[in-house]
């Protein structure tokens, strides 16, 4: 490729609020970020972690670069470990990835690395210390192929917080503090990195460090922030070319930005505040609806119309409950509207934005740029947002993208429905037990309303309204009662601990699909909760708060449900919890198979995997052997089968497992 036109005079910023320092970029950067190369994290870098596996944590991928890093000395020898680095450094990313970016028609990468490339490690650190010739190439690729760089230290000395992305994931929390990070070494390498490209006119921006943790006292970390944008501009790196990078990373932008213009005015010119905007992460992500996280798209446009930004890293990954809410949407309908919604949005980035990430494992879409690209996600037309202000009802969107396909929305006794809490997960009973741990509606998710009124007959078809009083039955005929201790408990006959009284969202009379419901116990006059930390239901306080809320969702009918089958949720996306748990006995299933006696007979070491459709489904279940020639499934409590297997297959446990499987861990999909 010919080497492209001088990139500095495209670079001229303008003002962008009259009398303020902040400026717009004359083409503001459109990119992706090449995370994994010079800072390892798992996936950007997956090929190296999965050579090289945990060996303490049952072979499970090192979390960080620091634990990666002890495997590999440990495994290899410093030498070993080194020169595998620096054979991964070789290969990872090379000029043909900057040809392809550019030919994508970006025109920018952010690079990010730790300091120990530009400094060496500290001493007693893990680090293959030393790259600055990695930097150098890239800078040489960019000019080459006409591409801006915005050099991002990645990782501080220290630690900018005690998390995998600056290199050093630290547990338990509160092992690392935000004394920690060494700010006056963080200085020394952007002092050594900006002096070593103060001349080169395709280096356009510094981002002086990644996602500092909120516990960094925000005086403090803009403090730090001044004295980088100063040694930025020291080191011949003008305003006129190169914009200061500065993060905002889980504090509210409003407040930063206000503290940054009180503390520091119009001093610092062609600054931008870095911004990430995913949509996967924390419970306020997970239990959003789709249309929810498109009005969080919207939201996001207006906040960068405000304040001079980056959007600094973004992606297509959506939280739990967006994937329950789309109603019969494909996977890739759904990546292509949110796609086009966010690339429409963050054309109002004064500075622009970065998509995370270019290279990932091929199956992550929604983090792969190019799959992404080849699947046509990131472009089209983005999809028409309708005005609407919370408190005028419900939001349009919602009967678009998740619409009730029968004749009538209203929830009726009787009808087979699931409730949502604030987190994404859906209420769920097994035997006794009552939770809400996956986000998936099978049949223990299975809920009805039924009338506590003695006239139940006549109750029966007409629907749950404000102010009734309720039992909630559940798929195995037992009933949510609330225990001396608070703790919700599914009961085998209703008492007045058991009845609830219904309140609904938005001023509704009837309860609806997709309404917002609140349940006050009748016994106690608590509300019940979720716990996003603590596995159970509860009802603990009078407050009509989000744990408090349920958003009730129709289960539809097998024959309708046939025809509006939904795609899958990705099987890795985040979620807020993921501890394993024990299943109760009628939820453990047995294989019986016919003997020559008629007897069932425990197999001595027949423990087997029932894999359904994907491993992230896979549910473990007790074996009986009678005979080779049929196989049933039941629950051990009551002999009936409630599953339908489909595609399944057999695949043997280990033998340790199989000792262990009476009571073992169950995924969360029931066909019902």
């Amino acid at each position: 490729m010919a080497p492209a036109a001088p990139i500095a005079p495209t670079h001229r910023v303008t003002r962008k609020q009259v009398g303020m320092p902040e400026a717009r970029l004359a083409k503001p950067w459109r990119g992706v970020s090449l995370g994994g190369w010079l800072l390892l994290e798992p996936g950007p870098a997956d090929p190296l972690f999965g050579r090289f596996p945990d060996p303490g944590d049952d072979d499970e991928e090192a979390r960080c670069e620091w634990d990666l890093m002890k495997i590999m000395r440990k495994q290899l020898g410093d030498a070993g470990a080194e020169e595998e680095i620096r054979r991964h450094r070789e290969a990872h990313i090379g000029k043909e990835d900057f040809e392809k970016i550019r030919a994508c028609g970006l025109n920018a990468v952010r690079l990010p690395f730790g300091y120990w490339v530009v400094l060496g490690a500290s001493s007693g650190e893990p680090y293959a210390g030393g790259g600055m010739e990695f930097i150098d190439r890239a800078v040489d690729w960019a000019e080459e192929c006409g591409l801006q760089v915005v050099l991002d230290l990645h990782g501080c000395p220290g630690g900018e917080s005690g998390e995998a992305p600056c290199g050093h994931r630290q547990r338990p929390p509160g092992t690392w503090r935000w004394q920690n990070w060494d700010m006056d070494k963080s200085l020394k390498a952007l002092e050594v990195l900006c002096q070593r490209y103060a001349s080169r006119t395709c280096v356009t921006g510094v981002a002086v460090c990644n996602e500092p943790s909120n516990e960094t006292p925000l005086t403090r970390l803009l403090q730090y922030y001044d004295r980088a944008t100063d040694m930025i501009r020291k080191c011949g790196m003008p305003a006129s070319r190169v914009a200061a990078v500065l993060p905002v990373f889980q504090r509210p932008e409003d407040k930063v930005i206000r503290k940054w213009r009180s503390l520091y005015g119009q001093k610092h010119t062609n600054y931008c505040f870095d911004v990430h905007c995913y949509h996967c992460f924390e419970n306020e992500f997970n239990g959003k609806t789709f249309a929810q996280h498109l009005r969080a798209v919207e939201s996001n446009a207006q906040m960068l119309r405000e304040y001079p930004m980056v959007v600094g890293e973004w992606s297509l990954a959506l939280g739990q409950a967006a994937w329950n809410t789309c109603g019969s949407m494909t996977q890739l309908e759904i990546y292509k509207d949110f796609g086009a919604a966010q690339a429409r949005a963050f054309e109002e980035a004064s500075h622009g934005h970065f998509f995370w990430n270019w290279t990932e494992r091929r199956d992550s879409i929604e983090w792969n740029y190019q799959v992404a690209l080849e699947e046509g996600l990131l472009s089209g037309t983005a999809p028409s947002i309708p005005a609407w202000q919370p408190g005028d009802g419900e939001d349009p969107l919602e009967e678009r993208y998740n619409p009730w396909p029968l004749k009538d929305p209203r929830v009726l006794y009787g009808q087979r429905i699931a409730l949502r809490v604030f987190y994404g997960r859906y209420i769920d009973v097994y035997g006794g037990d009552v939770s809400a741990r996956w986000a998936d509606k099978g049949i223990w998710q299975s809920l009805t309303f039924q009338p506590v009124s003695s006239r139940r007959v006549a109750a029966a078809r007409r629907a749950v309204a404000a102010g009734d009083v309720v039992y909630l039955r559940a798929h195995n005929g037992r009933y949510l009662s609330l225990g001396p201790d608070g703790t919700v408990q599914a009961v085998k006959a209703p008492g007045i601990a058991a009845r609830f009284v219904v309140y609904l969202g938005n001023g509704a009379r009837e309860l609806t699909h997709r309404g917002a419901l609140y349940l006050q116990s009748k016994a106690t006059g608590t509300l019940l909760d979720a716990d996003d930390v603590e596995d159970g239901l509860f009802a603990r306080f009078g407050d009509f708060g989000d744990w408090q809320q349920f958003a009730v969702e129709k289960i539809l009918p097998k024959s309708a449900a046939s025809a509006s089958k939904r795609r899958p949720a990705p099987e890795e996306a985040p979620t807020p919890k993921n501890r394993s748990s024990t299943a109760p006995d009628d939820a453990v299933m047995v294989f019986a198979l016919p003997t020559t006696s008629g007897k069932a007979a425990v197999h001595a070491a027949g423990a087997l995997q029932l894999a359904e459709d994907t491993p992230a489904t896979a549910k473990r279940r007790r074996v009986m052997e009678k005979s080779p020639s049929c196989i049933s499934l039941a629950s051990m409590s009551t002999g009936v089968s409630p599953f339908h297997v489909g595609t399944a297959a057999l695949l043997p446990l280990s033998a340790s497992s199989a000792a262990s499987s009476a009571r073992s861990e169950l995924g969360s999909r029931a066909d019902t």
